[in-house]
């Protein structure tokens, strides 16, 4: 294993939910043998063993909270570079397998909680990392459908990618950024909150590796734009119509186009449910305020409203929790669009998926922070005790939360338009400078809202054990 231990993320190498079925599964085909291993008859419903698994569990969640609260600032440094690592082949190494070897290994990854396991061996993330940038591409299409100019690609060893290329090169309100979609899954990755499908920044080369494999539909969408660049192209979102004013996308001189490849997950996890919330999300975003009638909206502005009605109508464990977790990622992140929570399973326990943050590190200053995604978090005043610790743990490493993303982010190419009034040769990597005192900010921001949540209520009814940590 590259990079130091696997004990230094949230303990999950087996996912908890896979725990809990596993051991609820043996016991119920115990169950139904009618017999144990003396051959005696079973003495418990199945509800006994469900509680027996679900206590084990939540025991050994308090076990990691606990060993994260005694970590110092040297691991948690550690831990950062290992999720560096991951991303790196060893030792400059060349690639050591086919590409559907890589494929594979990330859908075996999968479960209904987790798109990353939290301990990857074999160079396997890197083997990922190096196909997206730089695998064959064996067709390209657009992708229908959205707001935004997105390719379907199909890459070397059967795998589908989209493909969100920059649009401007000046910071425009409104449109997706390629890097923040870097860049948001490398943050959900120092959170161990690994639910962010997996995301790498590419050039590609547009007469060379796009349009020999286009679709006739999708060349239809080319054009020379304003008389002058050639091999442009609209694609076929909902607003990429040049009768609607939008300008298509144009590659740099060297004829590539820059933007951000998105592993797409397997179909039977991309069926999963989908639960519409409130578009006035920087009031509060959540499950229980799907209903937009006046008097609603008024309650949502209470301070009591998730007390008196969200923890009645929203199971706390463990969608409450994974909501207001998301939340915490959102406000660091400043991603204001996630209109629905889509969940990677079906099941209840499915976890929430973290993807479509193309509009995340937007205008970095400080007025331009949307409190309005920490709501969950401040009003409900619930949070896993290992999220808690985890976060304790992290602003105990030496140097900023920033610096940590600046390490991860330094793998990639992708750059950020520039702001007006800002130097684009200035920017650090993926994202600007003002992004990372941004994100030092906003952590300082939910510390202190968790700390007012214990000092108001008390850990033990802030802190909540949970199966699924």
């Amino acid at each position: 294993a590259k990079g130091g231990s696997q004990t230094h993320g949230k303990n999950r190498n087996i996912d908890t939910y896979n725990n809990i079925d596993s051991i609820t599964s043996a016991i119920l085909i115990e169950k139904s043998n009618e017999k144990d291993s003396k051959g005696a008859n079973i003495h418990h419903e199945p509800e006994y063993f469900w509680q027996t698994a679900t206590q084990w569990l939540i025991d050994k969640s308090n076990e990691y909270a606990t060993d994260l609260a005694q970590r110092g600032p040297d691991e948690a440094k550690d831990w950062v570079e290992k999720l560096r690592n991951d991303t790196i082949l060893s030792g400059g190494a060349n690639i050591q397998h086919e590409p559907e070897y890589y494929w594979k290994a990330a859908s075996q990854w999968l479960t209904p909680r987790q798109v990353l396991p939290s301990f990857i061996e074999n160079d396997e993330l890197a083997g990922i990392f190096h196909q997206l940038r730089n695998g064959k591409i064996i067709k390209a299409s657009s992708a229908k459908g959205g707001s935004q100019t997105k390719l379907l690609l199909d890459i070397e060893g059967g795998q589908q990618v989209i493909f969100k290329p920059q649009r401007n090169q000046e910071f425009k309100e409104g449109w997706d950024q390629h890097h923040a979609e870097i860049a948001s899954f490398h943050v959900s990755r120092l959170l161990d909150m690994r639910q962010a499908p997996i995301s790498v920044g590419r050039r590609i080369d547009v007469v060379n590796e796009i349009m020999p494999v286009a679709t006739p539909e999708f060349l239809d969408t080319f054009t020379t734009y304003e008389n002058k660049t050639k091999n442009c192209f609209y694609g076929t979102c909902n607003y990429c119509d040049p009768a609607k004013g939008i300008s298509p996308i144009c590659p740099f001189a060297d004829g590539t186009v820059e933007g951000v490849m998105i592993l797409i997950l397997p179909k039977k996890f991309l069926d999963g449910s989908k639960v519409i919330v409130s578009r006035f999300v920087t009031l509060f975003p959540i499950v229980a305020w799907t209903n937009e009638d006046k008097d609603r909206m008024e309650k949502m502005k209470s301070k009591d409203y998730c007390d008196a009605i969200v923890k009645s109508e929203v199971p706390i464990q463990p969608r409450l929790l994974d909501i207001i977790e998301t939340s915490i990622f959102d406000f660091l992140v400043q991603n204001t669009r996630r209109f629905t929570y889509e969940f990677i399973d079906q099941d209840d326990r499915g976890g929430i998926m973290l993807k479509d943050h193309g509009k995340s590190f937007g205008l970095a200053s400080q007025e331009n922070d949307k409190m309005g995604l920490l709501t969950p978090l401040i009003q409900c005043c619930i949070l896993r005790k290992t999220t808690y610790e985890y976060f304790q743990w992290l602003s105990r490493m030496d140097g900023t939360f920033s610096d940590a993303v600046l390490s991860l982010t330094s793998v990639d190419i992708a750059t950020p338009p520039a702001i007006e009034g800002e130097a684009k040769e200035d920017y650090t990597a993926v994202l600007r400078d003002g992004d990372l005192v941004g994100l030092d900010r906003r952590m300082s921001i939910i510390l202190d809202a968790m700390k007012a949540c214990i000092d108001e209520r008390g850990s033990e009814e802030v802190l909540v054990e949970s199966p699924l940590f």
